[in-house]
């Protein structure tokens, strides 16, 4: 049970990508310095500047003076343009970011931040609308140590009074964020909203296989509620019809459903405390057509991931009976407004410019 979760700020809950942007090589140019001169004598005071031993001001001075190109005036120009950056960034926080911490701490889930930053962003920072929104928070700056130092995690767990496995982390990945996290036994997640609007040389990491994806911030809060349940292979006639009550689908006799879910190709269903929370079936003839009949959710336990999990499921069982050379059509029919569920594994709603939309009918014995 996830019980506190803790952020990484820039690519992760605001971009710096948004609005003005101010990197090295727009200082450069406003310079008329070579961008690769430049660059390297910024990065050299990139420690200094992230721990708090070096003000903005004073680490841009220090590295101009390293390529002979001080002047009170240029210090001033680049941390003014700096400035109005970073205010952009901050002036368009993203409601997903504010809502995932509000819903959050609604849940009664703590929440954090560990941010590498330097002078300026830390005033950005303590200044935005997600700072109150955090329970605790370690800015590098502050803290004189940067990640991935894991001393910034272990302090809020101790903080927290939780365990590692009851923290979830959320960063881009810069810094090797994730990893340090992980060492210490989170679970770690790569956060991948931004990424389309990052461009290079300023793309913190790269994609990690190696960790959960986040595609929206959503997901972040699925991940965070998730319940604990058993997996099974089984549900009884009983226990179906109460699940198609529960979310006000159509009853029929038990022997009917006894029928039905004994002709399931694929059968699986999530308990807690032996009691079914979610279920899905599959129907196929083994040959070119596989219809996905049910993905049911008991209604108190919507929202926290486990039609996704379900789905997962499906699309793994299709994908490991294909046969070689073998193509099948996956069919469902979709409830009323869950299009877009489905459309996340693939599923294109008809009608389309190539086919007509999906029919059916209901036939009763007379």
């Amino acid at each position: 049970m996830i019980r506190a979760v803790i952020f990484d700020m820039f690519e992760t809950l605001v971009t710096l990508f948004q609005g003005r942007t101010y990197f090295s090589e727009n200082i450069a140019e406003d310079l008329g310095i070579p961008c690769k001169e430049f660059r390297d004598a910024w990065h050299a005071t990139e420690v200094e500047r992230t721990i708090g031993t070096m003000t903005m001001e004073e680490g841009l001075g220090e590295s101009l003076r390293k390529i002979g190109r001080y002047s009170d005036e240029a210090v001033e120009m680049v941390c003014r343009k700096r400035r109005e950056a970073l205010g952009d960034t901050f002036a368009a926080v993203p409601e997903e970011s504010v809502r995932l911490l509000r819903v959050l701490r609604a849940h009664g889930i703590r929440t954090g931040l560990i941010s590498n930053c330097f002078s300026d962003e830390r005033e950005m920072i303590l200044g935005s609308v997600l700072y109150p929104l955090f329970d605790t928070v370690r800015l590098s700056y502050e803290q004189g140590v940067k990640k991935p130092d894991p001393v910034m995690y272990q302090s809020i767990m101790d903080e927290f009074g939780v365990t590692p496995a009851e923290c979830l982390y959320v960063g881009d990945g810069g810094s090797k964020e994730l990893f340090a996290a992980r060492a210490l036994g989170m679970t770690a997640v790569q956060a991948l909203w931004f990424r389309p609007g990052m461009f290079e040389p300023h793309v913190p990491s790269p994609v990690y296989t190696e960790f959960a994806h986040m595609e929206t911030q959503a997901d972040v809060l699925t991940e965070a509620l998730r319940i604990n349940y058993e997996v099974t292979d089984y549900i009884t006639p009983e226990e179906y019809m109460q699940m198609r009550r529960l979310v006000g689908w159509s009853e029929f006799p038990l022997e009917q459903a006894a029928e039905g879910l004994g002709h399931s190709s694929y059968l699986c269903c999530f308990r807690r405390g032996g009691e079914p929370i979610a279920m899905t079936r599959v129907i196929w003839d083994h040959g070119y057509v596989v219809y996905l009949a049910d993905v049911i959710v008991r209604p108190d336990c919507q929202a926290n991931g486990l039609g996704r999990d379900l789905m997962n499921r499906v699309m793994a069982f299709i994908g490991s009976n294909l046969k070689p050379g073998y193509r099948v059509m996956v069919s469902l029919q979709a409830a009323k407004g869950k299009e877009e569920f489905y459309e996340r594994f693939g599923f294109a709603p008809r009608p389309t410019d190539e086919h007509g939309c999906g029919m059916h009918q209901w036939l009763e014995a007379k």
